[in-house]
């Protein structure tokens, strides 16, 4: 049964800007703002299975203020009063204090449920399963962090992952571990051993956590944040936007885990497994892996394209024009208005290095 005394709500993650998916993704277009599985964007298939967690009033978006026009163009209805603006990109620990003071000045003692606004998903029953049962554990346990961990399919070397220590037995019985230890991105060999160990996850970067403990949890291990973020939560409550601006400038860049969660004690963390067919859309590859395990096939092609005997292909065209392939093999092709991408898919996790090489011959504006 839901718990009715604590305030639940789901805060979408949409201020991301990454480029791994250039040329469709761009730092004004990031992919949370395009359709890349069905004809809806990714940001309302993420908004959609939000409503089946919880009530639509309790649904919020955090981003960053040069998307706010997209989001408005996305989701006409979507009200103000629930965006939460990053006035620019801090990193997730900012981003989620923000989150928290936001809640703090406004609905004190909010249970919330962070997640990303541009992952692809099968089984949305998995994931609301998940989400809900994640919601009433820290509604029921507010001293604690939780954190859904995907059971993985593949030794995959892009993401990171959850190692899962003692059991955490909660009211309902259900399988639910302490987290003992956050692992960074693997090599090969290690990812395999991962994969072939039951008590690694891979981790989908979905936190839930009371917005007081939160707080309190940022004086101990984050002091620095802290003092941003109670800066902040006054000038909310004042009204005054131009400090939170001023203030959000201050606080430190840098990611979520190491500033804050991988120093909570182990008993302050705990992890829901969950067999979510998921996929963070982090490469081409990554959306290829997806595509095929979903729709079957070896080859992932646009309606307008013509192909004979090419195996392990994916194209994506953006324009007009006739994408003709001849027995292709492993190659991501991506072709835009001002950009055309040709690249081995096996190599499409470094796309960093081509990134920085437009950069220096001064493509910035293709970026």
């Amino acid at each position: 049964m839901r718990d009715t005394e604590k305030r639940q709500v789901i805060v979408i993650m949409a201020g991301g800007s990454g480029t791994r998916l250039w040329p469709l993704s761009r730092k004004g277009t990031p992919k949370q703002f395009q359709a890349f599985l069905s004809e809806k964007t990714l940001l309302e298939e993420t908004f959609d299975r939000a409503k089946l967690v919880v009530p639509e009033q309790d649904i919020y978006i955090s981003t960053g203020e040069r998307y706010r026009t997209s989001i408005q163009a996305i989701l006409p209805d979507f009200p103000e009063e629930r965006l939460i603006m990053e006035p620019e990109a801090r990193g997730t620990a900012s981003a989620i204090g923000l989150i928290s003071a936001f809640f703090e000045a406004t609905a004190p003692k909010t249970v919330i449920a962070t997640i990303a606004s541009d992952h692809a998903i099968e089984n949305d029953d998995a994931f609301v399963a998940a989400l809900r049962f994640g919601l009433d554990t820290i509604a029921g346990n507010p001293d604690k962090l939780a954190v859904i961990g995907i059971n993985p399919t593949s030794a995959d070397t892009g993401l990171g992952y959850i190692r899962m220590g003692d059991a955490f037995v909660g009211d309902d019985q259900k399988e639910v571990f302490f987290v003992d230890e956050f692992k960074e991105k693997p090599d090969r060999k290690t990812a395999e051993a991962y994969l072939a160990d039951w008590k690694y996850l891979w981790n989908a970067g979905y936190f839930i956590f009371a917005s007081d403990t939160m707080e309190s949890w940022m004086r101990e291990y984050a002091p620095e944040l802290s003092r941003v973020m109670d800066g902040i939560k006054s000038s909310i409550v004042q009204g005054d936007t131009d400090a939170v601006t001023k203030l959000y400038r201050e606080s430190p860049n840098e990611a979520i885990e190491p500033i804050l969660i991988e120093k909570l004690p182990v008993k302050a963390r705990i992890v829901i497994p969950a067999a979510i067919r998921w996929s963070d859309i982090g490469t081409w590859g990554s959306l290829f892996d997806f595509l095929t395990r979903k729709h079957g096939g070896k080859n992932i092609f646009p309606e307008n394209s013509i192909d004979l005997d090419s195996t392990g292909t994916i194209v994506h065209g953006k324009t007009d024009r006739v994408i003709a392939t001849f027995g292709t093999k492993d190659l991501v092709i991506v072709d835009m208005d001002d950009a055309l991408l040709i690249v081995d898919r096996h190599r499409s996790s470094d796309m960093k290095r081509l990134i920085e090489e437009l950069k220096r011959r001064g493509h910035d504006g293709l970026l």
